[in-house]
């Protein structure tokens, strides 16, 4: 079967290494052109860009897929389905309508729930119990279209965006394999179609969400952090002269009782700060311009102390 593939990021390479691996080589990989990851660093063709080159697959660097030149040139591949992974660009009308198949999409949710950019990250913030991955049919709405097959997981009590992406992006890759091969053998699976009613939509991260408020809850703040984990992440200063930058990654919500944002117990394991309910125990935090270190490496290297005080700089 004639594949075309658009893809991104990691979990989009997940998909494309499963399809490589069961045979279903595309005829064309289609990405967006190489980007600076970092300031001052030479642009990365994508991680689906690397993986292709590494099969010898034909590449598409594409800018605006719904460009008249673009959609010629996916009509010239001549392809019975479009497969899409994390691509980040909107299907136009005009380019559904060029796969005799249609196209289908990898999505890291049990939808309807959780539609949009952001799914794993919102399964933890929601205290969802589970989630997982659904294929569906590309519709030009957002993540509306008719779904072909799905499985569930549940999610882990400490586990957090980055360990739950890894295991959704395989989960993805295993379910697509074996939807493409029921299309291949002629026998695609049934539509269904979604319960408008139940649909929610999840947007991206914007800077303000990685400041960490202390007056929230213990627990809220331990939810927040797993699911902005590894990024963009959790991030306040410890009110110095001047002023500390620090990531956190490892915490949790325990007993007690403090002012929020106040340093109320000290250990070479941990740090307890008050919040607005709760202490919210550190156990791993990354101060700007270093590595991630434990909380004792921490506690030893700017010798903190109890009474010091987290919160927003200035």
């Amino acid at each position: 079967m004639k594949l075309v593939f658009f893809g991104t990021a990691e979990f989009a390479r997940e998909s494309l290494d499963a399809l490589l691996r069961a045979r279903f080589e595309p005829a064309l990989v289609v990405t967006p052109p190489p980007r600076r990851r970092r300031r001052g660093a030479a642009p990365e063709p994508t991680p689906v860009e690397f993986r292709a080159a590494d099969a010898g697959i034909e590449i598409f660097r594409v800018e605006e897929v719904n460009h008249p030149e673009s959609l010629a040139r996916l009509r010239a591949v001549s392809a019975q389905l479009f497969v899409v992974a994390e691509f980040g660009q909107i299907l136009s009308e005009a380019l559904l309508a060029i796969p005799r198949a249609g196209a289908i999409n990898v999505h890291a949710s049990l939808l309807p729930r959780h539609r949009g950019a952001t799914p794993v990250s919102a399964a933890i913030l929601a205290g969802d119990r589970e989630t997982g991955v659904t294929i569906q049919r590309v519709v030009k709405r957002l993540d509306a279209g008719p779904m072909l097959s799905q499985r569930a997981v549940t999610i882990g009590g400490e586990e957090d965006a980055g360990e739950l992406f890894a295991r959704l992006a395989r989960l993805g890759g295993e379910l697509l394999v074996e939807v493409v091969g029921a299309f291949a053998a002629g026998r695609p699976p049934v539509d269904v179609a979604q319960e408008e009613a139940q649909a929610t939509v999840c947007r991206r991260f914007q800077p303000t969400d990685s400041v960490l408020d202390w007056s929230m809850s213990a627990p809220a703040l331990a939810l927040r952090a797993r699911a902005l984990s590894p990024k963009p992440g959790m991030h306040t200063h410890l009110l110095r002269d001047p002023p500390l930058a620090l990531g956190v990654r490892g915490c949790r919500a325990v007993g007690g009782a403090g002012p929020p944002g106040e340093v109320v117990a000290v250990t070479q394991e941990y740090l307890d700060v008050g919040t607005g309910e709760g202490l919210l125990r550190l156990l791993e935090v990354l101060p700007a311009g270093r590595r991630l270190m434990s909380a004792g490496e921490f506690v030893n290297g700017w010798q903190v102390k109890r009474g010091e005080r987290f919160g927003a700089a200035g």
